[in-house]
């Protein structure tokens, strides 16, 4: 039961000696307006009883999170948050949960000590350093006390570093079926090779370029099957010769070459890579740009700056954007 407030005694006592007055009137006067005294009593019981049976306020606790604004952190960052709670009763527990996106990746509970009211609990976190793609992480802390509970969310968001790229100009290649011309190529070490130095080194061999003559200008990756048809000059197969044949992955994207010429680092090659790949892209035109990843996974764009020739006398000429 609940103590009168004040106000409400002082407001009772006046109640009271308005009853005492009518007390004293009613003793003057006839037997009927005792009646009015007894039902005065009685609705003066009624609201002491209303008054002093008024229920508890509850009050949930006071919390406070610092940093209170969104932070910015990257792959393998500590993220660090102090929690400041009160309470005017005693506190019970704590919990921090940690999501992202809709699912929970940890959390963190405790219960208080016995006539525990305030408290600060310190807690950090380190952003996961497998995550590949931007996101969002949310904390939410729960202070309770014996009854009542307060929430705060805090949100974090999770970025990618770019990284720095080697940028290659004017490649010129070759048709496979050219023995003059220098076919293979290595995308991690930018370097050209004819037929020989390419089988010696076959290992660093990243894409051939043929002339077909139903797929045209091609770029394939040496596991490609289809060029397993073209031969040297002395009619063995080429790639069979390879003691390494790296499968690359291929893929034709959708880019302007002006959004290709601006680009400065990994961001946008690793934001434009295809869900599909494949071990060559057939019939290329001027201005295709290509994904291309290395089985040392280093990604690349490839912009198609020119074809010239047909079959047997065809050169293409790529710029190269690659993850260093």
């Amino acid at each position: 039961m609940k103590y009168l407030l004040p106000k409400t005694k002082q407001i009772l006592n006046i109640f009271v000696l308005v009853y005492v007055k009518q007390i004293s009137e009613l003793t003057k006067n006839n037997f009927m307006k005792k009646k009015s005294l007894l039902l005065l009593s009685f609705g003066l019981a009624i609201m002491m009883m209303m008054n002093s049976c008024e229920p508890e306020a509850l009050t949930p606790p006071n919390l406070t999170v610092t940093p209170a604004e969104t932070v910015m952190a990257v792959p393998g960052e500590m993220l660090s948050y102090r929690s400041i709670v009160s309470s005017d009763t005693d506190l019970s527990s704590f919990e921090i949960q940690v999501k992202m996106g809709e699912t929970l990746v940890a959390m963190a509970d405790s219960t208080f000590p016995v006539s525990t009211t305030s408290a600060i609990i310190d807690f950090a976190f380190p952003v996961p350093d497998t995550i590949t793609m931007s996101t969002t992480i949310t904390f939410t802390f729960e202070a309770r006390n014996e009854s009542e509970s307060s929430v705060v969310s805090r949100t974090a968001d999770i970025s990618i570093p770019y990284g720095e790229i080697n940028n290659y100009t004017a490649v010129i290649l070759s048709d496979i079926e050219n023995p003059n011309g220098s076919s293979f190529f290595s995308l991690e070490n930018n370097e050209r090779m004819q037929l020989v130095a390419a089988t010696a080194a076959s290992e660093k061999v990243d894409i051939i370029y043929y002339y077909g003559a139903s797929n045209q200008a091609t770029l394939c990756a040496p596991a490609d099957t289809d060029v397993e048809a073209f031969e040297d000059k002395n009619d063995n197969p080429i790639v069979a010769g390879f003691p390494t044949r790296n499968n690359t992955k291929l893929a034709l994207i959708d880019m302007l070459d002006t959004d290709f010429n601006a680009i400065v680092n990994d961001g946008a090659i690793t934001m434009n890579e295809p869900e599909t790949t494949f071990t060559a892209v057939a019939k290329l035109e001027v201005g295709n740009i290509l994904f291309a990843e290395t089985v040392g996974g280093k990604k690349s764009l490839i912009l198609v700056k020119d074809i010239t020739g047909g079959q047997g006398t065809s050169e293409i000429t790529i710029e190269v954007k690659i993850q260093k």
